[in-house]
């Protein structure tokens, strides 16, 4: 079936209403006269006039005020008519000046007969029909106020009289002998009409009642099956960032419950939806074997239909969907099934948008209560450092870096040993960044069981496992425009880091349990302690993921290749602390900072912090003493017996190994806590000759 012609203008309906009034090149006529005169004199307009639009002109069945040339024509082309507009609109045009108006200025009428300010009402009869306008016209601008519309609106309803007045007159003259069948179909008509109405008010009522899409469109298609017939309802979303379209809801009239979509989405191009959205309305095809087919006639035929109807659903001239009506039957749905559906279309979107909106204002809510929680944990949880602290060449060489990639959004990969300072760099890179002004989201791989992180990075739906009471937003979209920022990403779950490697190279993901995929733009810098290209080469770390993380490495160098960092790091943790205790505490003196930077600090910065808050607590009258440098009550200052620092190193490595009942490798490993790689372990032990105690809890010598 071809495009319908919905052109009014054309209708063949009401071209044979028009015709059956007999009023076209009739003579003037007294009754039509005095309402032309009427409305010159109320409306003090110099022109005015009752016209009736056939399919090739405008005929001016009573006139006031015409130039010569048309008074004698009674008649002008389409092509200078104002009412035709009035007519295909079928409400009220009026304008102030048409030759600045976009859709009048270039009428012919302008120039040729002055039309410079026009007001016309259409001319609708109780059946429908409009056969033409009642207008009147200045030939200079003017403002039409609310009252004088309203006065044309009363000329105008009396002229429709009028001209039913002569259509009926006419159909009693050529019909005496069918009145009784008039009746009978007059009142059928009624009956429908008032039907109609009755669906419509249903519509509207569930539209303000219903706060859900679902109970929505299950109450508009169990008013609709009342006057409509079908076998299958469904309401189409376009979603225009993606050009595509899903359904939002389906039904069907032998079932209560929703009903599940013939396909979930599909594209705009080629489709029914599409031509709907493109040319604005509606659709009939009375058979979908019949071309022009498109991309959903065949799912519709396999599900048994053979007849649709679609409609567009807009608001404010933005087009959010299709309505759509399915029958087995051929030929079900004509235009008056189109236009009744069209009119609830329009119902149907203003309810739509209300909810998208309501739906996206939910979705700011949450998000930005989730934002709000997870930086008021991010507060709680903030370490102390404030700022970068170190003039090393080492860390100067990391802050060159921070400053060179900070402007671009390239991946960041942070290397270094546990306690380095590694998230300190990588807030100074967010900070520096463009997207400063947004969220630095950090989630830390090694703390979350495999079976959550997934949940905790792209979010999930509801339902899509035990406990999914609701939909969740991952840190991914908490991060839109922002930063992600994954701590220990070694520790990130084989099975994940091709999700991961997909979101990096195409910047869109899935939620668990979802299938619609969602576009972010974030930029992400990852951390770790461990060397990725190692475990590249051990198979526990993707490779790809590996070089797409290692677009601009930045190592932190561990705190024993920065020895002249400690005076500037022990005075910011003592004056930290020493706020924090409400203690007057002096800085230390050289023989502190000497014994401090006499240490191989395994724990780097933050065994440095830990030593010195524990000093600044321990101190009394003001004096800093450092009694414990990490490695147990063995090595106060007043101990007498010196020993070299493979002894001390020794000491600590056989306490960490007692604590951890001599597990060197896994997460509660030695080897962990040390902050060192278990091979790089297990060769310290053998130098210094620690091995695993066959009996007793220590080996002997210890």
């Amino acid at each position: 079936m071809g495009e319908p012609d919905t052109d009014p203008v054309q209708d063949a309906a009401r071209l044979a209403a028009l015709r059956q009034t007999c009023l076209l090149d009739s003579p003037p006529d007294e009754a039509f006269d005095r309402l032309t005169w009427l409305a010159s004199s109320l409306l003090h307009a110099p022109v005015a006039y009752i016209s009736l639009v056939d399919d090739r002109r405008q005929f001016f069945k009573s006139a006031k005020g015409l130039d010569a040339e048309l008074a004698a024509a009674r008649e002008t082309p389409l092509s200078h008519s104002f009412c035709k507009h009035t007519l295909q609109t079928r409400e009220p045009i009026v304008i102030t000046d048409a030759r600045i108006d976009p859709l009048f200025r270039e009428n012919p009428a302008v120039a040729e007969h002055g039309v410079v300010a026009y007001a016309g009402i259409p001319l609708i009869t109780s059946e429908g029909h409009a056969m033409g306008a009642f207008c009147v016209v200045e030939h200079t601008p003017r403002q039409w106020t609310d009252e004088e519309v309203r006065v044309l609106r009363t000329l105008a309803s009396a002229a429709v009289s009028e001209i039913e007045l002569r259509g009926m007159a006419n159909a009693l003259r050529s019909s005496s002998t069918n009145l009784e069948a008039l009746v009978e179909s007059r009142t059928a008509e009624l009956r429908a009409a008032q039907e109609r109405q009755r669906v419509l008010l249903e519509v509207n009522n569930a539209v303000v009642t219903c706060r859900d899409r679902d109970s929505l469109f299950q109450a508009a298609a169990a008013a609709l099956a009342r006057v409509i017939p079908f076998d299958r309802a469904a309401l189409v979303l376009y979603d225009r960032a993606r050009d595509v379209f899903s359904v939002m809801g389906a039904a069907d009239p032998t079932l209560e419950a929703p009903v599940a979509p013939l396909v979930p989405e599909w594209p705009r191009e080629g489709s029914r939806a599409g031509w709907v959205l493109d040319h604005g309305r509606p659709l009939v095809t009375s058979d979908l074997r019949e071309p022009p087919s498109f991309v959903e006639h065949p799912l519709l035929l396999k599900g048994g239909l053979l007849s649709v109807v679609s409609v567009p659903m807009s608001v404010k001239g933005v087009i959010l969907g299709t309505l759509n009506l399915g029958s087995r039957v051929v030929g079900r749905y004509d235009e008056e099934d189109a236009s009744l559906l069209h009119v609830i279309g329009e119902q149907m979107a203003l309810a739509i948008e209300n909810m998208l909106a309501y739906q996206e204002i939910a979705s700011l809510k949450s998000r930005l209560e989730e934002e709000n929680q997870y930086l008021q944990e991010e507060v709680r949880a903030e370490s102390a450092f404030g700022d970068v602290i170190g003039e090393s060449r080492g860390m100067l060489a990391a802050l060159a870096g921070v400053r060179k990639v900070a402007g671009t959004s390239s991946t960041v990969l942070v290397t270094g040993e546990t306690g380095t300072g590694k998230e300190l760099i990588v807030r100074a890179l967010h900070d520096l960044s463009r997207r400063r002004g947004k969220i630095l989201v950090k989630v830390n791989c090694a703390a979350l069981p495999a079976g959550v992180i997934e949940s905790e990075l792209f979010g999930h739906e509801r339902g899509a496992f035990t406990g999914a009471l609701t939909r969740k937003a991952g840190r991914f979209e908490l991060a839109h425009g922002g930063t992600l920022f994954l701590d220990e990403i070694g520790d990130l779950p084989l099975e994940l880091q091709a999700k991961l490697l997909r979101v990096l190279q195409e910047g869109e993901f899935e939620r668990v349990g979802g299938t619609q995929t969602h576009k972010v733009d974030v930029r992400l810098v990852a951390a770790t302690n461990r060397d990725l290209a190692v475990a590249v080469a051990e198979g526990k770390f993707r490779a790809d993921l590996y070089y797409r993380l290692n677009v601009f490495p930045l190592h932190i160098p561990p705190l024993r290749e920065r020895l002249d960092d400690i005076p500037r790091l022990v005075r910011h943790f003592v004056m930290l602390h020493a706020a924090k205790t409400g203690k007057r505490i002096g800085m230390p003196g050289d023989d502190v900072l000497a014994r401090l930077q006499g240490y191989d600090w395994p724990g780097n910065v933050r065994e440095l912090q830990n030593v010195i808050e524990r000093a600044v607590i321990l101190a009394s009258k003001g004096r800093l003493e450092v009694r414990d440098v990490g490695w147990g009550a063995a090595q106060a200052v007043t101990h007498t017996r010196k020993r070299s620092l493979e002894d001390v190193e020794r000491e600590h490595v056989l306490s960490i190994l007692e604590e951890t009942r001599w597990r060197v490798s896994g997460e509660r490993g030695a080897a962990k806590i040390l902050g060192v790689k278990r091979t790089t372990l297990e060769a310290r032990m053998k130098k210094l000759g620690i091995a695993r105690p066959s009996g007793g809890s220590r080996p002997a010598g210890s």
